[in-house]
């Protein structure tokens, strides 16, 4: 497996996508929202396959985030763009 180790400097509304994504929850970390807006870039561009992909992902620990909750922080992005 090819491992790459970045320092990233965000400013601006970058910067604040990025903190908003944790302090909602929806991702546990900075590096984990960044590594998911990457894979669902490249799912986008079709540098990936959607089924092997998806695959992969599944391994991973499951969040434990009930529908309500995640219908609720998506409606809270949405009310503030």
């Amino acid at each position: 497996m090819t491992e790459t180790a970045l320092t990233l400097k965000f400013r601006g509304m970058e910067a604040d996508v990025l903190n908003k994504m944790v302090e909602t929850g929806l991702f546990n970390t900075k590096s984990e929202a960044i590594r998911s807006a990457l894979v669902h870039y490249s799912l986008e561009l079709g540098l990936l396959g959607r089924e092997k992909t998806w695959n992969q992902i599944q391994k991973f620990p499951k969040r434990k985030v009930s529908p309500a909750q995640l219908a609720k922080d998506l409606q809270e992005l949405e009310d503030e763009t």
